[in-house]
């Protein structure tokens, strides 16, 4: 109706004057009612088409959605989070009690190891001991096999008939170590050195070997002096001219020398003299010299 309107205020004037005026007013009148239907085109409604505000829910929902996934993955990631806290937790007790189980084997099989160890001392021990028995048997069988009847009286003592204790030396002699000592004091009747070996030999013995000095001291403490400073014991040294050296009566060579004189001749046999030099005492005079002797045997090992 506006349009209407508009056209129906057009007024004609002069046609001279107004002619230019005319353009103008159409321009301006079709300016102004280009104007005009321009805004009434965005005004007016369109046929058919609801012209009602629009609702905002659409982003609403999406939000909506976008919250509802993230729900469900915080959700689906806590139930798998619970699930695998659930599993180590169920791993670390298993560990904890495979722990458990190898620290006990561990101490038992310490506990075990400690008791192998002890008895296997306790089974060296025993050897050790069976070892010695062994040999000290051995010894004595040794010793008998050399005498050609064995003197159990010499030895051994009898009550009411039956052996009571059986002694390592023979009556008489004197222990010392792993030997037997008889030192010969008869008055009148000395002897050569072969003659005192002689009788060492049919006493099963022989000459004494000194080996050590505290067999050396053990000899010199007792001996004897008697007649004059150059009498003595006999024992079982001697010069054996085929090798030019001084040998034992067991075959050794004479490595300790104890004498009391640098001049040892040729052909000659040794015997201690007793002095108060326990370490120096040796003389060697021709073999032929009457003196005492001293006669070593190997001592017995009893076990009771």
């Amino acid at each position: 109706m506006e349009e209407e309107l508009n056209y129906s205020t057009v007024v004609f004037k002069n046609p001279i004057v107004s002619l230019q005026n005319e353009k103008k007013e159409e321009e301006t009148v079709y300016a102004a009612i280009k104007a005009e239907g321009s805004s009434s085109t965005h005004q007016s409604p369109a046929i058919g088409v609801d012209n009602s505000p629009v609702p905002h829910s659409q982003p609403c929902r999406g939000v909506a959605v976008c919250l509802g996934v993230l729900c469900v993955l915080l959700v689906s990631a806590i139930v798998g989070l619970s699930v695998f806290s659930t599993e180590l937790s169920e791993q670390k007790q298993y560990l904890m009690n495979l722990n458990s189980n190898l620290s006990t084997a561990i101490q038992i099989l310490q506990s075990n190891n400690s008791n192998i160890s002890t008895a296997n001392q306790d089974l060296m021990s025993d050897k050790e001991e069976l070892t010695q028995e062994r040999d000290r048997l051995k010894t004595n069988l040794q010793v008998i096999y050399l005498l050609h009847d064995f003197p159990v009286n010499q030895y051994c003592s009898k009550t009411n008939g039956s052996v009571t204790k059986c002694n390592p030396c023979k009556v008489g002699w004197m222990l010392f170590q792993s030997s037997c000592y008889l030192i010969l004091f008869p008055d009148a009747l000395w002897k050569t050195w072969t003659e005192s070996r002689e009788d060492c030999k049919k006493r099963e013995s022989d000459l004494v070997v000194i080996s050590s000095q505290p067999e050396q001291e053990f000899i010199s403490n007792q001996t004897k002096y008697y007649f004059d400073p150059y009498h003595g014991y006999w024992i079982g040294l001697s010069y054996q001219a085929n090798n030019q050296s001084w040998m034992w009566v067991d075959g050794s060579a004479q490595s300790l020398g104890f004498w009391n004189t640098t001049a040892k001749n040729q052909n000659t046999c040794v015997l201690t003299i007793p002095t108060n030099k326990t370490l120096a005492n040796w003389n060697a005079p021709g073999c032929s010299m009457n003196n005492r002797w001293i006669c070593e045997s190997t001592a017995l090992n009893w076990s009771y």
